[in-house]
């Protein structure tokens, strides 16, 4: 499995409110992609708090993370997130999201995914987590709302092999200059656990 990620900050910014990280966790891949509201610092500093509350709550559930992670967060400006957690012995995903953070598993079939309504940090309800079966040969990709609407046609699709030159591609192709924006882009490789 290979991961990689492309981000760009609003024009004239020198800090990009959106922040993307993934780690190892037991026997699983943990992903993280956040929008802080807003550009620059602030919405940098949203993002980041984000994450990090979501890292230091090890053990717990996906809902639980966010949960958390709301009441971590609540002197941001708050952030729209969205958290994966990739199981490779079983081949499946789990998906928890609150706010405009996208994504969508492409391959023989496509299957697309958006956070429920709310903020984290502003107080959100309980939140439902959707677990995905993949395919080894399918591309999971996340992107936040500096995208416009992603579809991966040929011209990107070439790179699904090579997940940086995949988000690259998306980002050059659909990035707004109206926000901040990130892509990120798991290739499973077709190798099993």
């Amino acid at each position: 499995m290979k991961i990689a990620s492309s981000l760009r900050s609003f024009p004239g910014e020198t800090a990009c409110g959106d922040v993307v990280a993934w780690w190892r966790e037991n026997d699983a891949t943990l992903i993280a992609v956040a929008d802080g509201l807003g550009h620059g610092t602030s919405a940098r500093l949203a993002a980041e708090s984000f994450v990090a509350a979501v890292e230091d709550s090890s053990g717990l559930g996906l809902a639980e993370r966010m949960q958390r992670a709301d009441r971590a967060i609540v002197r941001t400006r708050g952030v729209a997130a969205t958290l994966v957690q990739i199981d490779l012995a079983a081949m499946t995903l789990t998906v928890a999201g609150v706010g405009n953070i996208q994504g969508g598993i492409f391959g023989a079939r496509t299957r697309r995914f958006d956070g429920a309504a709310g903020i984290v940090g502003a107080g959100i309800r309980a939140i439902r987590p959707l677990t995905f079966a993949f395919d080894p040969a399918d591309v999971l990709v996340l992107w936040s709302d500096g995208l416009r609407h992603v579809d991966i046609d040929e011209t990107c699709w070439r790179f699904r092999d090579e997940p940086q030159r995949l988000a690259d591609c998306l980002l050059a192709r659909f990035g707004c200059e109206s926000d901040d924006c990130s892509v990120l882009c798991v290739a499973f490789d077709g190798a099993v656990a």
